[in-house]
């Protein structure tokens, strides 16, 4: 299960979908953050497997740069207006599936305002936002996985090592013979010969 889904377009601001997942998965660990140019290989049904991976998260992060609204396609007209265009998708089915819906503004971008968007993603416009800009990344990406950690769960800590076993001389040294953890100088043990430890 992917906890955090990144949602971005790869022409605004593409630094930063590289430098939030990076950061967060380090923090909560590979299995749990879905960023498509990392996780989806060569030979994979692409559009199944992005919705599988979006059913399967906790949190849309949607990275909005600077360029993030007036961005065209090729006949000129802004892609945030096509119902089919992927970061629209994305968002709207994120609100669709009741997902967490963290907006990351990069560098000086503003939070798109609710007239500015197409209507089936409009409640973007009233979701609380992180700031992620290139001369405080240190401090926002601090900032932005404190947020996270309020709903992702850390990665699972590593087993304790096993405690090692005491070691009994037995036979070698009349009687019940034990190292005591003594050492002097390199090498040199102490033995307690039938006493306590």
């Amino acid at each position: 299960m992917a906890g955090v889904f990144i949602n971005y377009r790869s022409d605004d601001s593409p630094y930063a979908a590289s430098l939030v997942d990076e950061r967060i998965r380090r923090e909560f660990g590979p299995e749990q953050v879905f960023l498509d140019c990392r996780d989806l290989h060569g030979g994979i049904d692409f559009e199944p497997e992005l919705w599988r991976r979006m059913a399967s998260s906790t949190i849309l992060l949607v990275l909005i740069g600077p360029n993030w609204l007036t961005l065209t396609d090729r006949s000129g007209a802004p892609r945030i207006d096509n119902p089919d265009d992927f970061v629209r998708s994305e968002i709207r089915t994120a609100f669709a599936q009741r997902k967490l819906v963290l907006p990351v503004l990069l560098q000086q971008a503003s939070k798109p305002q609710a007239d500015t968007l197409p209507a089936d993603i409009a409640a973007l416009s009233n979701r609380q936002y992180v700031h992620l800009r290139r001369r405080q990344a240190a401090m926002d990406l601090d900032h932005l996985v404190e947020e996270l950690a309020r709903f992702v769960p850390p990665p699972a800590a590593a087993s304790p090592p096993a405690p090692a076993p005491s070691i009994t001389i037995g036979n070698l040294i009349e009687g019940p013979a034990r190292i005591r953890g003594d050492v002097i100088g390199h090498d040199k043990i102490t033995y307690n010969n039938g006493g306590g430890a």
